[in-house]
C-alpha cells in the first residue's frame, strides 16, 4: 500500500527558486529505498499471517460467531466483590459493569486477541492484556483491584507504538496521574513532575509570573559548546509535538486540564521519537471523560483565589560608614557640611554609624502581595461509545510588583473520542490558549544597592508625567526609582497557541489494526516594548532628559505538523504472542520572525511605528522537515518473558547534506519472575527484571549548516560562522537495567541504573584561517553519565475507620563526565570546557586561606601574615596581628613584604608557581542526592496533602552575595555591635569579592535544601451526607486550602537556592521567588 503512494513519505524536492534550497527534504533515492523496505516488511508480515487472514475472512462471513465474556471483580485486600466496576473491551464500544455480586457479563464480543481495561472510582485501574476470545466459547476474566494505585498498575502510551502495561514494560516510563498532582502549579506546567519522578532536575531562576524552568532528564546529553546549555525535553500534549522554535513552550500548557503525565527519560525509551527526543519526552494527556462512570455527564465549576508573597530578599544595612556631625549633617573629608552626594568615608571606612534619619524597609515599599485567580468550567461525559471533555480555564497571576499586570492566560479545550463500531475508533483534540505577559521588571541589583535611608515613596513636589514620587531618590547611587521604572514600562508579550489532533484506528481483522494521527501546532508570539516621546529618563549624572521615543516589535509565527500512519499485526503461536508494527512519519516546522525598531518619534503619545523617523528591520526564517520509518517488534512468551525491538530510520533536513539519513533504535527485554511457579516469595505479586539498550540523537541547530555573516555596525560585513555541510546529529547510547516489584498490591518499588554515552556532541571550533571565518560547529565531543533512580509508592496505612496514608518517594544520584572535548580548552563563565571536566563543575579563583599558598618569595616572611577570624591570610607586617586594625590605626594603610605592597589586613589573591592567578575547581553543581517525598492523608471526607522536595549536596554560586559585598550593601559589611578588634572596613569586603570580578571560591555555597513545595488541606461534602446540596443541583462540593512553595529550609545565604540551570547553579538578583496561598471551591453537578 505504501509502495502505491510513495509521495506520502517522499514528497518531491522543492524547486530551485525556493528561498531556502538547503532546507529541502532528503533526496528521493534513499527515501524510495526506505519505502521499498517498508513494503517488503509488510509482504513478510502477510506471509506468516495468511492462515489467520483466512480465519478472519471466515469470521467476517459468519458475524454471528461471537464470544461470551464473564468474570468477577474483587477487592484485592478484602477479597469481597466490588459493584459498580466498569469493564472495557479495548478498541471497541463494548463495555460492562459489575453488579452487587461483583460479576459482569459481555454477552457478545468479537473473537480475537484483546485487552481489557478495568476501572472503578477510588481504585487503581488495571489492564488485562492478550486475552484470546474464541468464537462460540465462554471466556472467564477475573480481576482483583487495589485501592492503592501504583505506577506498576498504569498503562502507558508514550514509550511504544501501542498502549502497554507498566507491569509488563521492558523500558522505564514514569506515569503520574491526577491522583498524584492534586495541587496544580501556577507557573510552568513542567513543575508538575518536580519531586514526583526520579532522575528529573528542575531549576527555576526567577519567581516572575509566567517564567519558565530549566529541565534536565537524567544527565545532559549535549550543550557543551561555548555558552551552550543542555537541550530541553520534547513536550507532547495529546499527541501533538510542541514546536521546537517556540520560546518558553511550557507557558502555554494549562495544568488544570492535565489527567496524566508520562515521562520518558532516556535514549532507549525515547528512540521511538528520533532526533528530537534524546533529552527525553514529557507526554501530557488532558482529561477526556474516560474516568467517569458509564452513562455519566458531569458539570464542574472551580474557582481559586489567593495571594502571592515574596519569600526572600536581601536585608538592608541599618548603619553607614560616612562622616556626620552631631546634628546628622553629612561631612566631607575636611569635616565641612556638604550635600549627601558629597559626603566622605570615615577615616577607617567602617560601617558602624547609625543613620540619624529615618530608615526604610525597601522590600515592603516595593513588593506588594499580588493576587492569584484561577477559574475553570468543565463538562465531561462518558458513554459506551463516546467520551468527551469541554473545558475553559482563566488564570491571572499578578505577581508582587506595582504597576505590573503579571501573567494572564485563557484556555479553551475540547476532547472527543468515539468508538463508532467494533472496528473503528476516532478521536479529536482541540486546544486554544491566549496569554499576556507584562515582561517589565526593574534592575533588582540596583534595587538592593539603594541605601536604607532613602524613601522610595518620597513625594515629589513637582511630579513628572503623573508619577507622584521622586524619580531619583538616592543622590549617591543615582539609580532610577524602581517604582518609576515600573510606572513608565510598556513591555508586553502576547502569545497564542493552537493545538489540533485527529486520530483514528481501524481493526479490520482481530489480528490487524491500522491507525493514523494528524497533529498541528501553531504558536503566535508578539512582543512590544514602548517608551513614549517626552518620557523623563535618568541620565548618568542623575538628571532627567526627555526621551525621543522608541518602539520595538518582535513577531514570530511557528507552524508545525506531524502525520503518522501505523499498521500493527498480532499473532499467537502457542504461548508466544508477537506484535509487529510499522509506522511512517512526516514532520515539518516552519517559523518566520520579524523584528522592527523605531526611534525619534515625531508625536508624543502616539504609539505607531509610522511616527518613528529612524527605523530598522530584521527578519529570519527557519524551516526543517523530517521523514521517519519505524519498525517495532514485541514478543511475549508465557506472559513472563518479554522482548521489545525498535528500529527507526530518519531523514532530517537539519542533518548535514552528507548525513541526511540516520538510524536509531532499541532492544529491550524483561523477565517477570513472579509468574514463575518456583518463585519463592509469594508476597511479591510483581517481581520483574528488565534491561534495555537504545540509541537516539540530537539534531543540529538550523543555522549550523550555513555560512553566517554579520554587520559590524559601520556597514562592513564580517564573516562569523562557517557552515558545516557534513554535520551529523549527536548520537546518545543508553543502557538501562532495573527491577520493578510490588508487595501485596500495597507497595511498589522501582530501582533503575542507567549509563548513557553521547558521541558527536556539537562544539564550536576555530575555523580554518584560509576560510576567513571565525568559528565552525563540528561533532568532536564525547560526554556521558550514569544515574541511579529509586521510586517507592503505595499505601502505608489503611484503616477500616477511613484513615489512609499514601506515599510517593523518589530519589536519584547522578554523575556526569566529559570524556573528550575535541578542541583547545577554555573557560566559559563558571565552566571550564576541557577533556575530563564535567559540565557541572565550577572553576574559578580563590583568595589565600593557608600560608602554604603564599608566593614562594614569602617563604621566609610568613610571620608577617596572619590568619584572621574569617579564615583569610592577610598581610599585617612585623609585630602586628589581624586584630590591630583599629587599635593601631592600620586600616587603609599599606604594608610592603619582600618588595610587594599589600593593603593592610586585606585578603590577597592566590597565585600559582608562575605568578598567574590560581585557577582550578571551586565547586560542583551536581547534588549527591535529589529527592521528593509526597504524603496523602485521608480520613473520611478530609484530605491532607504534603509534597516536599530537595537535595543533599551540590553547590550554588552566590553571585548575589559577591555583588553586594563589592558594593557594600551586604549585611556582612555592617559592623555595628562588634568589638573593635573584629571590625573591618568596607574596603575589606570589596577585596574579599575582588570588586565583583572573577569567580571566587568563597562565594560557592552548599545548595542543600528542603522545600515544602505543595500543601493542601481539603474537605469534600457529598449530597448523600449533606442533602441540602441536592436542592441547588450540586452532587459534590469540595473546599481546599492550598499553599505553593511554602518554605525552604537551607543554610544557603544567597537569594535563591534553586537558581540557575541544572548544570550551572548561578544565583543572581532577579524577580524574587514567591509563596502562593489560595482557597479553592469546586462544585460538581
Amino acid at each position: 500500500m505504501i509502495g502505491m503512494f510513495p509521495g506520502l513519505l517522499c514528497p518531491p524536492p522543492p524547486r530551485p527558486h525556493m528561498p531556502f534550497p538547503l532546507t529541502r527534504v532528503p533526496r528521493r533515492a534513499p527515501c524510495r529505498a526506505l519505502v521499498a523496505a517498508l513494503g517488503a516488511s509488510l509482504l513478510w508480515l502477510a506471509t506468516p499471517l495468511a492462515p489467520l487472514s483466512a480465519q478472519a475472512a471466515t469470521e467476517t462471513a459468519q458475524p454471528t460467531r461471537r464470544a461470551r465474556v464473564v468474570g468477577i471483580v474483587t477487592d484485592v485486600a478484602t477479597k469481597l466483590p466490588l459493584p459498580g466496576v466498569n469493564v472495557f473491551l479495548v478498541g471497541t464500544p463494548i463495555t460492562a459493569s459489575t453488579g452487587p455480586d461483583g460479576r459482569f457479563i459481555m454477552p457478545s464480543a468479537p473473537a480475537g486477541l484483546y485487552n481489557f481495561d478495568v476501572r472503578r472510582l477510588g481504585y487503581g485501574p488495571q489492564r488485562i492484556t492478550n486475552v484470546r476470545l474464541v468464537a462460540d466459547s465462554i471466556i472467564t476474566v477475573n480481576v482483583a483491584l487495589s485501592i492503592t494505585s501504583t505506577r506498576l498498575d498504569q498503562v502507558t502510551v508514550s514509550g511504544s507504538m501501542d498502549p502497554q502495561s507498566v507491569a509488563k514494560s521492558t523500558i522505564t516510563v514514569d506515569k503520574i496521574t491526577s491522583e498524584n498532582i492534586p495541587v496544580m502549579p501556577t507557573g510552568s506546567a513542567a513543575n508538575l513532575i518536580l519531586g514526583k519522578v526520579a532522575g528529573v532536575a528542575i531549576t527555576r531562576p526567577s519567581g516572575k509570573p509566567g517564567s519558565g524552568v530549566s529541565i534536565v532528564l537524567r544527565t545532559p546529553i549535549s550543550g557543551i559548546t561555548e555558552g551552550g546549555s543542555p537541550p530541553s525535553p520534547l513536550f507532547v500534549v495529546d499527541g501533538v509535538f510542541l514546536n521546537q522554535a517556540q520560546s518558553v513552550t511550557t507557558q502555554d500548557i494549562e495544568s488544570m486540564d492535565v489527567e496524566s503525565i508520562e515521562v520518558i527519560k532516556g535514549a532507549a525509551a525515547a528512540s521511538l521519537y528520533g532526533s528530537r527526543a534524546a533529552a527525553g519526552v514529557i507526554s501530557i494527556t488532558t482529561r477526556r471523560g474516560k474516568g467517569l462512570a458509564l452513562g455519566t455527564t458531569q458539570f464542574q465549576a472551580r474557582t481559586e483565589q489567593g495571594t502571592d508573597q515574596f519569600q526572600t530578599s536581601l536585608p538592608k544595612n541599618q548603619h553607614h560608614a560616612f562622616r556626620q556631625d552631631a546634628n546628622g549633617n553629612w561631612l566631607n573629608a575636611q569635616d565641612q557640611v556638604v550635600p549627601r552626594a558629597q559626603r566622605a568615608l570615615k577615616p577607617l571606612g567602617i560601617m558602624d554609624a547609625p543613620f540619624t534619619s529615618k530608615t526604610y524597609d525597601h522590600p515592603a515599599l516595593f513588593f506588594n502581595p499580588g493576587s492569584t485567580t484561577i477559574q475553570s468550567l468543565q463538562v465531561q461525559g462518558n458513554a459506551a461509545a463516546t467520551n468527551y471533555n469541554l473545558a475553559y480555564t482563566r488564570n491571572v497571576f499578578g505577581g508582587v510588583l506595582d504597576d505590573n499586570e503579571g501573567y494572564r492566560r485563557q484556555t479553551l479545550r475540547v476532547n472527543l473520542d468515539s468508538r463508532l463500531n467494533e472496528k473503528l475508533n476516532v478521536g479529536v483534540s482541540v486546544n486554544h490558549t491566549r496569554g499576556q505577559d507584562d515582561a517589565s521588571s526593574p534592575s533588582f541589583n540596583n534595587f538592593y544597592r539603594i541605601d536604607t535611608d532613602v524613601n522610595l515613596r518620597e513625594l515629589d513636589p513637582f511630579p513628572k508625567i503623573g508619577f507622584p514620587y521622586v524619580i531619583v531618590p538616592d543622590s549617591v547611587t543615582l539609580y532610577t526609582n524602581p517604582l518609576y521604572t515600573q510606572y513608565i514600562a510598556d513591555n508586553v508579550i502576547r502569545r497564542a497557541r493552537t493545538l489540533l489532533n485527529a486520530n483514528a484506528s481501524y481493526r479490520p481483522f482481530s489480528w490487524l489494526s491500522v491507525a493514523g494521527d494528524a497533529n498541528y501546532d501553531r504558536g503566535d508570539y508578539a512582543q512590544t516594548s514602548y517608551t513614549a516621546r517626552g518620557t523623563p529618563l535618568v541620565t548618568s549624572t542623575g538628571g532627567l532628559s526627555p526621551s525621543i521615543g522608541s518602539l520595538s516589535t518582535n513577531n514570530q509565527v511557528t507552524d508545525g505538523y506531524i502525520i503518522t500512519g501505523t499498521v500493527s499485526a498480532t499473532k499467537t503461536l502457542g504461548e508466544l504472542t508477537a506484535r509487529l508494527s510499522q509506522r511512517g512519519e512526516t514532520r515539518r516546522e516552519y517559523s518566520p520572525s520579524l523584528t522592527t525598531t523605531g526611534t525619534d518619534f515625531g508625536t508624543e503619545g502616539l504609539k505607531a511605528m509610522s511616527q518613528a523617523r529612524v527605523r530598522t528591520t530584521s527578519n529570519s526564517i527557519t524551516d526543517y522537515r523530517v521523514l521517519g520509518a519505524i519498525t517495532n517488534l514485541g514478543l511475549s512468551f508465557k506472559e513472563r518473558y518479554i522482548g521489545d525491538f525498535l528500529w527507526r530510520r530518519e531523514g532530517n533536513s537539519l542533518f548535514g547534506a552528507a548525513n541526511r539519513w540516520n538510524t536509531f533504535g532499541r532492544a529491550s527485554a524483561a523477565w517477570i519472575l513472579s509468574e514463575e511457579s518456583w518463585f519463592p516469595m509469594p508476597a511479591f505479586n510483581q517481581f520483574k527484571l528488565r534491561y534495555s539498550y537504545g540509541v537516539t540523537g540530537v539534531s543540529p541547530s538550523f543555522s549550523d549548516q550555513y555560512e553566517a555573516m554579520t554587520n559590524d555596525g559601520t556597514g562592513a560585513i564580517r564573516r562569523s560562522n562557517l557552515g558545516n555541510v557534513n554535520i551529523t546529529p549527536t548520537f546518545t547510547k543508553e543502557q538501562e537495567i532495573g527491577i520493578d516489584l510490588a508487595y501485596k498490591s500495597r507497595l511498589s518499588a522501582t530501582v533503575t541504573y542507567v549509563r548513557n554515552d553521547s558521541k558527536d556532541v556539537f562544539v564550536n571550533v576555530p575555523a580554518p584561517a584560509v576560510s576567513g571565518y571565525q568559528l565552525v560547529r563540528t561533532n568532536p565531543a564525547y560526554i556521558g553519565g550514569n544515574v541511579l533512580e529509586v521510586t517507592l509508592q503505595g499505601a502505608v496505612l489503611t484503616n477500616p475507620n477511613g484513615l489512609r496514608w499514601d506515599i510517593l518517594v523518589t530519589g536519584d544520584n547522578q554523575k556526569q563526565f566529559t570524556r573528550s572535548f575535541g578542541r583547545t580548552c577554555f573557560d566559559d563563565g563558571l565552566q571550564y570546557k576541557c577533556d575530563g571536566i564535567p559540565l557541572s563543575e565550577m572553576w574559578g579563583n580563590q583568595n589565600v586561606r593557608d600560608k602554604s599558598q603564599l608566593a614562594a618569595i614569602h617563604r621566609n616572611s610568613q610571620a608577617q601574615f596572619d590568619v584572621n577570624d574569617e579564615g583569610w591570610v592577610v598581610p599585617v607586617g612585623a609585630g602586628n596581628t589581624w586584630r590591630d586594625g583599629i587599635a593601631k590605626n592600620l586600616w587603609g594603610s599599606s604594608v610592603t613584604i619582600d618588595g610587594t605592597a599589600y593593603g593592610w589586613g586585606l585578603p590577597i589573591q592566590r597565585r600559582d608557581s608562575l605568578g598567574q592567578l590560581w585557577y582550578d575547581r571551586i565547586g560542583n553543581s551536581q547534588p549527591l542526592f535529589r529527592f521528593g517525598f509526597q504524603n496523602n492523608f485521608r480520613y473520611n471526607n478530609f484530605r491532607l496533602y504534603v509534597q516536599t522536595t530537595g537535595q543533599l549536596g551540590g553547590d550554588v554560586y552566590a553571585n548575589s552575595n559577591q555583588t553586594f559585598y563589592a558594593s557594600g550593601d551586604h549585611p556582612d559589611v555592617d559592623q555595628f555591635g562588634k568589638p573593635d578588634e573584629l571590625k573591618k572596613p568596607v574596603a575589606y569586603y570589596n577585596a574579599v569579592s575582588n570588586n565583583n570580578n572573577l569567580y571566587l571560591a568563597q562565594f560557592v555555597e552548599s545548595g542543600a535544601h528542603l522545600t515544602i513545595a505543595e500543601l493542601m488541606l481539603g474537605y469534600t461534602a457529598d449530597a448523600k451526607r449533606w442533602p441540602f446540596l441536592n436542592k441547588v443541583g450540586v452532587s459534590r462540593a469540595q473546599i481546599d486550602l492550598i499553599g505553593r512553595n511554602m518554605r525552604t529550609f537551607t543554610n544557603y545565604t544567597g537569594l535563591n537556592v534553586m537558581a540557575g540551570t541544572p548544570t550551572v547553579r548561578f544565583d543572581d538578583a532577579t524577580y524574587p521567588m514567591t509563596r502562593t496561598l489560595t482557597g479553592v471551591v469546586t462544585l460538581t453537578f
